[in-house]
């Protein structure tokens, strides 16, 4: 059999699709996809094409199959198209529910900084995370006052005794030792327990006997147990932002018990009204509405976590949560999906690949580029040898902060870079004395759709310290995850589209030390590949799509955002996070805003001016400013 020879073949451009999150079967993403660019039965121009499917190359793998088209239409070159998908949901099977409660509470340590107008949202879920706490609370208090034989007192004071019997003990051995500074810290607390036994002692003498209220110890155990225990669980998970929302969790719960004070003065109006406001408490351990209402919100929250939360946000918290137990999964996912782009570079068989990605696969997306593009910036060919329109690149002036970017610039990008990346193939192709061949970098666009990476410096950013924020006198601040988020970017963590200069560099390349020649760092990433951001405007929190936004406030003044609709007409449809590719939506199907926008911004014909003309149909950088 002959070999592939690349310079007889003819020309390929490679769609890999990458999908978002929830439980996606293998194809279903890059399937849509494909009715949406290239095969929708009821587009009369697309009755010619036709579509085939095989296995990989290497035919390790028949569930992932790879979707082949006859040639494009008014392509020049007479392309052919290969559509892929990197699937990762495997990868994230098992998600455990701790894992997304856990996620919950750390995002709500981070207050209410989400993107203009999602604000209501951190706090409807606050409020209802520090619910679930009094409920928690409420439901083992109410356990351990059972086999305490309802004895309330025992409750509190056997844990008392108990605790101050280890101070005490604590005392004798700090002394003993000669520990001066701890025998003074345990003396306070000794002489604060026995002054609280003091009054506790002469309340039970002194107090009037035979009463229907309980004692003070009683009382305080029935009552303002729970909610103590529940505050300082709030504390403890969500910090200063957490106990916020239990401010606001206590004063839903105040205006449910004034409905229940009314409530049972109007049914049994002769019972003692200290007996109604005791029992009235709905966190109360003696309230007859504390076990429905904590079953109650407890049972919601796993009805929401089963229909929602795990299956789709499961996959969230295990990709954004930087824990241990995470690290595996994010690897196992980040050297899936570069291992795919290599393959795609190393086949030969293409000249162009376009990363088409959706809602948390884009961040995956990104992630992959990244790391690829890290991993090949060192062996791509000498920048001497890529002509004029890298130089011009190399040498602007563009700044991702830049926001007066003009049409004419970002045009100037586009037409630069794709012209760059074909001189750094026929460079990579070229025979060289070179003991180790140059890499090709063939990645012409990065087209994201519903993006997460939006809520970038909500979901992928860290403030400062709780310590710093304490010794400051405030709370966690968007500023503070902006100022992480710039960190990131001048340290060529996260490249930015254009790519940010640092000191003498230039856009692409820095001068490197050891060689003295210039070299293309791995920041350079979007200074060569053009990012497309196609998403629909939110309104109202769940009309259009509220994971997907803007990103070049973000990420880039370069990249061109496009916020579509389903309808010509325009306005906006519920939930349409899962829309971009659907040519199903009636009135306009295949002529809808946001199916157009598609197909000019994946572009296969690869020979019109698509993607260069859609920079025109862009949004303008301040309809953002708020952002």
């Amino acid at each position: 059999m002959a070999e592939f020879d690349p310079a007889t073949a003819r020309k390929r451009t490679a769609i890999l699709v990458v999908h978002g999150i929830g439980s996606q079967r293998a194809l279903e993403t890059v399937r849509g996809v494909i009715r949406g660019v290239w095969l929708d039965e009821n587009n009369p121009a697309d009755k010619g094409k036709r579509i085939w499917t095989h296995p990989e190359k290497d035919g390790s793998d028949i569930d992932l199959a790879v979707m082949t088209t006859n040639t494009v239409p008014d392509s020049p070159d007479s392309r052919l198209v290969d559509f892929h998908e990197l699937y990762w949901a495997h990868l994230m099977s098992e998600t455990k529910a701790v894992a997304v409660l856990l996620w919950l509470y750390e995002l709500v340590r981070k207050g209410p900084i989400m993107k203009y107008g999602m604000n209501g949202l951190w706090w409807a879920a606050a409020i209802f995370l520090c619910l679930m706490n009094l409920s928690f609370a409420v439901l083992v208090l109410k356990g351990i006052l059972l086999f305490s034989q309802n004895v309330a007192q025992v409750m509190l004071v056997a844990p008392f005794l108990l605790l101050f019997a280890s101070l005490l003990l604590g005392l004798v051995v700090a002394a003993k030792w000669k520990a001066f500074r701890l025998i003074k810290l345990l003396a306070v607390f000794c002489v604060v327990g026995i002054v609280v036994i003091a009054i506790y002692f002469l309340v039970e003498k002194f107090a009037p006997g035979n009463r229907d209220v309980p004692d003070g110890a009683e009382l305080f155990t029935l009552v303002a147990l729970p909610t103590l225990i529940a505050w300082l669980a709030s504390f403890m998970l969500m910090g200063r932002q957490g106990l916020r929302a239990f401010s606001r969790a206590i004063a839903i719960s105040a205006v449910v018990f004034g409905i229940f004070v009314c409530t049972d003065r109007h049914w049994h109006p002769d019972t003692p009204f200290a007996v109604t406001m005791v029992k009235s408490w709905v966190w109360g351990l003696n309230s007859p509405w504390s076990v429905a209402s904590s079953a109650a919100v407890i049972g919601l929250y796993l009805i929401v976590n089963a229909a929602f939360l795990q299956p789709y946000l499961g996959d969230a918290a295990r990709y954004f949560r930087n824990s241990p137990g995470n690290v595996a999964v994010r690897r196992a996912i980040r050297k899936e999906a570069v291992d795919r782009l290599a393959n795609l570079h190393a086949s030969g068989q293409y000249d162009r690949i376009v990363v088409v990605a959706h809602s948390l696969g884009t961040v995956v997306a990104y992630d992959m580029l990244r790391a690829y593009f890290s991993r090949v910036c060192n062996e791509l060919p000498p920048v001497e040898e890529l002509g004029a329109d890298f130089d011009a690149i190399d040498s602007a002036a563009w700044q991702p902060e830049d926001a007066k970017a003009t049409i004419q610039d970002k045009k100037a990008l586009r037409i630069k870079a794709r012209a760059t990346i074909a001189s750094i193939a026929a460079a990579a192709a070229k025979p060289t004395s070179q003991q180790q061949k140059s890499k090709s970098w063939l990645v012409t666009d990065f087209v994201t759709l519903g993006s997460a990476l939006t809520h970038a410096y909500f979901l992928m950013c860290l403030g400062k310290p709780a310590a710093d924020l304490k010794a400051e006198g405030r709370l966690n601040t968007e500023q503070d995850l902006k100022d992480d988020f710039a960190r990131r970017v001048g340290e060529r963590e996260f490249p930015t589209c254009p790519p940010k200069r640092l000191d003498l560099d230039g856009l692409l390349t820095f001068t490197n030390p050891k060689t003295h020649r210039r070299q293309i760092h791995n920041g350079a990433l979007f200074g060569l590949t053009r990012w497309s951001n196609i998403y629909f405007p939110r309104r109202q929190l769940f009309w259009g799509d509220a994971i997907g936004g803007a990103l070049s406030p973000i990420f880039g003044y370069h990249i061109v955002d496009l916020a579509v609709s389903t309808r010509k007409a325009g306005g906006d449809d519920f939930f349409t996070h899962t829309a971009y590719w659907d040519v199903r939506r009636a009135p306009d199907t295949y002529l809808a805003p946001h199916i157009v926008t598609l197909r000019k911004a994946i572009d296969l014909a690869e020979g019109a001016t698509a993607a260069i003309d859609l920079v025109d149909e862009g949004d303008d950088p301040s309809a953002h400013d708020g952002n």
